[in-house]
């Protein structure tokens, strides 16, 4: 009887968790259309939500050295966090972490089709200050670099990390994180072209990669039969589960 009641609650479980890949088919099946849809048009007529087509190329604030590795690069950030953190309030959950240092570059880097340049949103050109964006896919157009500084284990620091590492306590650890993005970086992007430059789709699909256009359909593609495939299998193994081991308890 207890296995019987427990091979059908795991055979059920199983047919509802294929409705979560049916989600992503269907996430999947409108981000294809769009792409699609969308056609990559000339950096010059840009309105709207486009498609475009360019490399990666300094922006206003012209040549960028990223501090920590001192690599050229067209836009950088620099994010410095002291763990574990001093100041959680009392009886209070907060980050683990007190973030020490957050600068980027002066002015946004820019895509460029040899004839016409627009400005990108840093939220299109790198990752966010500490997750992952999930807007964006691989192969990622920028760069990480990551120093783990104590007084255990002291590395070299640059001289924007002098004071933290000055009065850094033995219980501490300082986690410097460099984000780069190269120079003629070819990218295939998706997002919403506006007076400011090249922003993040208001709703829907945005991307920002490297891949060519044809790329990211073939990559939406086989999301979304692996999707299939595997809703087929969910479907499949909960029912050989569940069926039997409800006529058994009936």
């Amino acid at each position: 009887m207890t296995v019987a009641t427990v091979a059908f609650c795991i055979g059920m479980l199983l047919v509802a968790g294929s409705g979560i890949f049916l989600l992503l088919i269907l996430s999947d099946l409108r981000g294809l259309w769009t792409l699609r849809r969308l056609r990559p048009v000339p950096i010059g007529d840009a309105r709207g939500r486009v498609a475009l087509e360019g490399v990666t190329e300094y922006g206003t604030a012209g040549r960028q050295v990223a501090p920590v590795t001192g690599e050229d690069c067209v836009w950088w950030r620099v994010t410095l966090l002291r763990e574990p953190a001093r100041y959680t309030p009392s009886g209070e959950s907060g980050p683990d972490h007190d973030v020490v240092l957050e600068i980027e570059s002066p002015a946004w880097a820019t895509l460029t089709d040899r004839d016409h340049r627009i400005p990108v949103d840093p939220r299109l050109v790198a990752p966010s200050r500490l997750l992952f964006d999930p807007i964006m896919t691989d192969p990622q157009p920028y760069i990480v670099t990551r120093v783990e500084h104590s007084l255990a284990k002291p590395v070299p620091l640059p001289p924007l990390a002098a004071e933290a590492a000055a009065d850094l306590r033995r219980s501490e650890r300082l986690h410097l994180t460099e984000v780069r993005v190269p120079r003629g970086r070819q990218i295939f992007a998706l997002g919403r072209a506006g007076r400011r430059g090249l922003t993040p789709s208001r709703s829907g699909l945005t991307v920002f990669t490297q891949q060519s256009r044809a790329e990211v359909i073939a990559t939406r593609r086989e999301d979304i039969r692996t999707g299939r495939t595997a809703i087929l299998w969910l479907i499949l193994i909960g029912l050989l589960l569940a069926v039997p081991s409800a006529a058994y308890l009936l």
